[in-house]
């Protein structure tokens, strides 16, 4: 092992403290917050309008925005917004008319994703409004911010990596560095101001048109924890610039490239579905160690096909030197990817029935191919290529530019993880369970409904424990509805068959998500008719 491998050991013993550190420090929040219900619920009708809105979550949010579309078409953004933990409270303005009003909102959960969603509510009679698109920002907005996020890694990654193997590895030879590094660098710092900007956008959900305007930026900084993290990083790539000048081997420059280092993978662990999930003292280290592991090894790459296509006669020293670091590395790569992996997928069937499957089973993919090139680089070609074999340089050259080709698409891939909950969220949100079951009452007459299964398709609701005056009774029959007005869908109206103290409606198909409202009908005498009624929510289809 070369000389310099203590202190590499040693930096790597820092950057594992480190890890520590932020083990300790963290405490548990869960992330990816689910809307459970509000008032007053998606689709109804009311006679009076309401005050306000109470919108209800599984945890803890912070407000971003509200507009409420007028039956005028006029919107309306909401300015008085009151918050308490996971209850956020929209008041209304006073003079609302007859009519029908499109509330859109958006929030920002424990990971910092902004969240939206809307509901559709009738004041008197419904004016028949057309559906508002809430849930998601303008695709343009989303390709903008994974195209600039995905500059914003690769400067990271080459510009810090690449500094931190100057530092730590590639020493030797620091003047190699002088062309991709500063580029990396350079478009890393200024892609973070755009990134800024775009974030505020989605944040928002506002046009492309509003990005110069002081509130979007304002909420890019401020409204979610990527405001926080895009800092973090840009400190860092301000800092390994700083180490660049200061020729990397100086003591300054050995502490910049460090801090540089260590700001990114904190930077990562404070933002995002993988660093915010429970149990945080174990998931934030791992996504720091995760990072800080991912700049060591991808960003050692460019550095060593540089230092070999330049024939320097350093290049043999210096891959000798990685040669030794990398295993470590790769080890510490390994573990952390498992550990984040298995937190956020949870089942195996979750790795092709979630988009975020899908996603991590293309990463896992694409990481295979970069290993096996890694092993047959370090157990077929270092030696030879030490050894001046020239046939072999040039086979360790081609391999690891495929390597950094493929880590590259690798980093391209996981940005779309920030449109993509992960499996863990959808585990918790409770609109996904098997069935929702209400007890209703009217004019003497109750029963329990449950709709089953609550999700976006087909669904079977069952009406059982019918009573009149607290009697058990047979009705003469029992029609089922379900509805949802304001967007135009239903009544969808089945006849409920009878399974001895059952009543089932089977045959509905749900085509939209949100709340729905269940109307039964029991006949109870030729002459007497009773209408229960109850909201269902209803999820989105399991992809």
């Amino acid at each position: 092992m070369s000389v310099r491998a203590p202190k590499l050991l040693w930096s790597l013993a820092v950057i594992c403290l480190a890890a520590l550190g932020l083990m300790l420090s963290t405490s548990t929040v869960r992330a990816h917050a689910q809307l459970i219900r509000s008032d007053p619920a998606d689709g109804i009708l009311v006679a009076t309008a309401p005050g306000k809105v109470t919108l209800t979550f599984s945890e803890p949010v912070r407000p971003l925005v509200a507009r409420l579309v007028q039956p005028s078409g006029q919107i309306a953004v909401l300015k008085e917004i009151g918050e308490k933990g996971s209850n956020i409270t929209l008041t209304l303005p006073d003079d609302l008319e007859n009519g029908t009003y499109t509330l859109s909102w958006r929030v920002t959960s424990g990971d910092g994703h902004p969240i939206g969603g809307g509901l559709v509510f009738s004041v008197g009679a419904s004016s028949g409004s057309t559906p508002v698109s809430v849930g998601e920002s303008d695709p343009l907005i989303r390709v903008g911010l994974w195209a600039t996020r995905l500059t914003f890694m690769l400067g990271l990654i080459i510009g810090v990596g690449g500094v931190g193997f100057y530092t730590l590895i590639g020493r030797y030879d620091p003047k190699a560095g002088e062309g991709i590094i500063p580029i990396a660098l350079s478009a890393g710092l200024l892609s973070a101001p755009l990134l800024l900007g775009l974030q505020g956008l989605d944040s928002l959900g506002g046009p492309l048109s509003d990005l110069l305007t002081a509130s979007v930026w304002t909420a890019g900084l401020y409204a979610t924890s990527y405001g926080g993290s895009i800092s973090i990083a840009a400190t860092a790539l301000t800092l390994a610039y700083a180490a660049r000048l200061l020729k990397y081997t100086s003591r300054a420059g050995i502490l910049l490239s460090l801090t540089a280092l260590l700001l990114t993978g904190v930077a990562s662990a404070s933002a995002g579905h993988a660093a915010t999930a429970p149990p945080r003292g174990l998931t934030t280290p791992a996504v720091f160690l995760h990072v800080v592991a991912v700049l060591l090894w991808m960003g050692s790459l460019i550095p060593l096909v540089v230092a070999f296509t330049r024939e320097r006669a350093a290049a043999p020293r210096v891959l000798e030197q990685f040669s030794c670091t990398v295993p470590a590395i790769v080890a510490i790569l390994g573990v952390s990817g498992l550990v984040l992996a298995v937190v956020q997928v949870r089942t195996v069937s979750a790795l092709w029935t979630t988009d975020y499957g899908v996603v991590l089973l293309i990463k896992l993919m694409l990481v295979a191919s970069i290993l096996f090139l890694a092993l047959f680089n370090r157990y077929w070609l270092t030696e030879p290529a030490i050894a001046d074999d020239r046939r072999a340089t040039r086979r360790l050259i081609r391999s690891t530019s495929t390597e950094i080709a493929l880590g590259s698409v690798v980093i391209a891939v996981l940005g779309l993880w920030r449109f993509t909950p992960p499996p863990r969220a959808m585990l918790v949100a409770p609109a996904i369970a098997t069935v929702q079951e209400a007890k209703v009452s009217k004019d003497g007459v109750s029963a329990t409904l449950i709709v089953r299964p609550p999700r976006v398709g087909p669904v079977s609701v069952e009406v059982s424990e019918i009573r009149v005056d607290g009697q058990a009774v047979e009705p003469l029959s029992v029609k089922i509805e379900l509805d949802k007005p304001s967007y135009g869908i239903g009544p969808f109206m089945r006849e409920a068959r009878q399974q001895e103290a059952l009543y089932h409606g089977d045959g509905f198909v749900l085509p939209l998500d949100g709340f729905w409202i269940v109307r039964v009908t029991v006949l109870i005498t030729e002459f007497r008719s009773v209408t229960l009624t109850d909201v269902f929510d209803i999820a989105k289809g399991i992809s």
